[in-house]
Parts: C-alpha cells; sequence; structure tokens
C-alpha cells in the first residue's frame, strides 16, 4: 500500500492557524476508536501535544491582550488630544476682538473648567466625564455658542473618540489579569517541533505495521493538512488582472 504524508509549511501558518491545526488534530483523532489506541508511545505523543497546545492558547491569549492593550492606550490618547484641542481653540476665542465671541468663550470656560484634569481621571471616570461634558455642550445652554465660535467640530472630535475608547475598553478581554509571562515565540517553536516529530511517527508506523491505528491517524492528518495547506495556497495565488476596456 502506498502512504503519503501532505505537505505543509508549518512555519508559514499564522499563530492563530498554527493553534487551530492543533485543535483540528485533537479533535479528529479522538474520534478514532479507543479500542485501537493501544500504542504506548502514539499516546504519549497526544498527551503533550494536548499539554503543549493549552500553553500555546495561553501565550497567544497573552498576545493578543497585549496588543488590545496597545489599541486601548492610543484610543485614551486620542481623547486626551481631543479635550487638549477643545481646550486650546477656548483660549484662542478668549482673545478675540469680538465680545459676543470673548462672552461665548469665557461662559463655555466655566463649563469646561468644572471638568479639569479630565485627562488624568481613571479610563472609566474619563468616559462618563467626557460623556458629560459633550452632552452639556449639546445643551441648550451651551450649543448656540459652541455654534457661534464654530467648535462643533471639537465636540464632536470629543464624542467621536470617546464612543472608539469605550468601545474598545468595554470589549477587553475578560478575566484576571495573568501572572505568568509566556516567550510565545520558544512555545510555538517547542509545539512545531512536538507536531512534527509526532506526524512523522505517524507516517513510519502505518508503512511499518499497516495498523488500523495509524493508517486512520494518518488520513486524519493528511485531511487537515492539505485543509490548511489549500489556504495557503489560496492566499498567496496572484489575483486575476481586471480587463482594461
Amino acid at each position: 500500500m502506498n502512504y503519503i504524508l501532505e505537505p505543509l509549511t508549518i512555519s508559514a501558518l499564522t499563530n492563530m492557524e498554527a493553534g487551530q491545526l492543533m485543535i483540528r488534530h485533537q479533535n479528529d483523532l479522538n474520534t478514532i476508536d479507543p479500542a485501537l489506541r493501544t500504542d504506548v508511545p502514539y499516546n504519549s505523543y497526544m498527551e503533550r501535544i494536548g499539554i503543549k497546545t493549552e500553553l500555546y492558547f495561553a501565550a497567544l491569549a497573552q498576545v493578543q491582550k497585549n496588543e488590545e492593550t496597545e489599541k486601548i492606550l492610543l484610543a485614551d490618547k486620542a481623547r486626551d488630544k481631543a479635550v487638549s484641542s477643545f481646550n486650546l481653540a477656548l483660549k484662542l476665542h478668549a482673545s478675540a476682538e469680538d465680545p459676543t465671541e470673548v462672552e461665548a468663550s469665557r461662559s463655555l470656560r466655566i463649563l469646561f473648567d468644572t471638568f479639569k484634569n479630565i485627562a488624568k481621571l481613571n479610563y472609566e471616570a474619563e468616559s462618563l466625564a467626557i460623556d458629560k461634558l459633550v452632552n452639556d455642550l449639546n445643551s441648550e445652554a451651551y450649543s448656540e455658542k459652541i455654534a457661534y465660535l464654530h467648535m462643533n467640530k471639537y465636540v464632536t472630535r470629543l464624542s467621536e473618540t470617546n464612543d472608539i475608547f469605550k468601545n474598545l475598553f468595554g470589549g477587553r478581554m475578560v478575566g484576571t489579569a495573568m501572572t505568568e509571562s509566556y516567550d510565545m515565540k520558544t512555545i510555538r517553536k517547542e509545539m512545531q517541533v512536538l507536531y512534527t516529530d509526532f506526524v512523522e511517527y505517524v507516517f513510519a508506523m502505518a508503512k511499518a505495521t499497516e495498523s488500523q491505528l495509524f493508517i486512520t491517524a494518518l488520513n486524519l492528518l493528511n485531511a487537515a493538512r492539505k485543509y490548511y495547506n489549500d489556504q495557503m495556497l489560496s492566499k498567496s495565488a496572484p489575483k486575476p488582472e481586471t480587463p482594461v476596456d
């Protein structure tokens, strides 16, 4: 019987794809009749891959959390800048020659100063404060002054940057803060070596013993490997050029 091992460049997979491949393999291989799973090295490989996969996803979650934290920090800086821009615009109008313009800026300054040091508040307190400030600025008492000074764009910017921050912060990963630090690069390399050893073992044993366990395992491994290989090929394939009329 002619056995093949579907080619697959594991290193070409993204971190998420590599993790999903491991989960796919475990789910597929667990469908094999337990009565057939009597090979000690095979079972040892499966157990070790399961442990390594759990560790891998913990490291992946940490990477995602770090990326998420960076996005939140940038969103917070954006809304802080919006607050600063509003403040600078008020200062500019306060030095104008038009008394009505100066009076409008003075009234808005009184309101704005009640939100002093808004950018130094904690995340959630700042979100609530900006919401309150925007609501007040859009109220009947202040909206005409905002319109007169052509400062609507500053109010809109305050609202939009705050909404972006709240969406990011509200959707942040749920769970306790991680106390362990994971080396994603090392863990992925170790998992890749373990996986390669396992696949080569199954392939060699299928050829050497023609055992139903290894034949079935090889077929399942090949099905998943072919799927991910096809996915990579489709992503790297050049797109057809659009004909020019």
